[in-house]
């Protein structure tokens, strides 16, 4: 029986691990969801998005009951500790690579980065040799700027402005701001269904300003609008599945089109979901992680295979 995205992420706390560990200067927290044959099955490491935390991801987890789970919280958002540097998509792509170090993992394990983490771990696969395969799950392939709402970037990008200008307590008062987060949620939800239209608002209410200072939130926006995946497409040389949005108001299907057409490998599929935007972690979590569990089977068994 199909479970509503909040009992898919219900199902997903429940058999959550909670650990930590160490990275460079990093206290990271992650989370291990065990498979149902953890023994025998493959690793996903999953990278949520821009001012969320592992709770973004939860509802998909609850549907890949057949892979073992890895979220993290980046540092500076949810429990981990921020950077002693500037939180750039460089920086999170290196601390990234020590972070599958420090899991020291039997095997290679997926990466998959939803949003603002589509920079980090495409950034990343064109700088470390660490994964098998890569999912970009409503990436960010064209510049902010050149989206299908342009304007609301260049309106989000003077807000943030003026938030770094104000003192440091005025200025994460800004950015928590309820009008901010809920407007925000109400733009990028699609969903015509009251009751999951609430919970997605929730979700945000709970998790969007869990970032540790005013300084890391612009730092995390200003990387998030200073490149794309379409940057980095070109060194892409391991399979891909990217995932996006019909209704997708950061990048729109034509410009995704346009960025996979630069990656060079042969092994990678474009699935268009359909009647969803930016939030497929939330609305569609179950089609989503459908085209997860295919596309980790076929990489798994082409590997046996060759």
């Amino acid at each position: 029986m199909a479970l509503n995205p909040k009992s898919l992420a219900q199902r997903a706390a429940a058999r959550a691990i909670e650990k930590s560990v160490q990275v460079a200067d990093v206290a990271t927290k992650y989370w291990f969801y065990p498979a149902l044959e953890p023994m025998t099955s493959p690793t996903l490491i999953m990278i949520h998005g821009y001012r969320g935390n592992h709770h973004g991801l939860e509802a998909q987890a609850g549907a890949l009951t057949g892979i073992n789970l890895v979220i993290p919280d980046l540092p500076g958002f949810g429990q981990s500790s921020p950077f002693s540097k500037e939180h750039t998509v460089a920086n999170y792509s290196i601390w990234l690579a020590d972070f599958i170090r420090a899991l020291k993992l039997e095997q290679r394990p997926f990466l998959l980065g939803h949003s603002f983490g589509s920079l980090i771990v495409s950034h990343h696969v064109t700088n470390f040799d660490d994964v098998s395969a890569l999912i970009l799950q409503n990436p960010v392939s064209a510049p902010a700027l050149e989206g299908p709402k342009a304007f609301l970037t260049a309106v989000s990008k003077s807000f943030f402005a003026l938030a770094e200008k104000l003192s440091p307590k005025l200025g994460e008062w800004l950015l928590k701001s309820w009008p901010m987060v809920r407007g925000m949620s109400i733009l990028m939800t699609k969903s015509r269904d009251r009751s999951l239209r609430t919970w997605v608002h929730r979700q945000h209410d709970a998790n969007f300003n869990d970032f540790a200072t005013r300084d890391v939130a612009i730092q995390g926006y200003r990387a998030s609008i200073s490149a794309c995946v379409g940057d980095f497409a070109a060194g892409i040389s391991i399979p891909t599945l990217i995932l996006a949005g019909e209704r997708d108001d950061i990048t729109s299907v034509e410009q995704q089109r346009q960025m996979v057409a630069l990656i060079p490998h042969q092994n990678w599929r474009l699935r268009v979901i359909e009647k969803v935007g930016h939030l497929s972690h939330y609305e569609t979590p179950e089609i989503v992680s459908d085209e997860i569990k295919n596309f980790v089977k076929k990489i798994a068994t082409d590997s046996r295979i060759g």
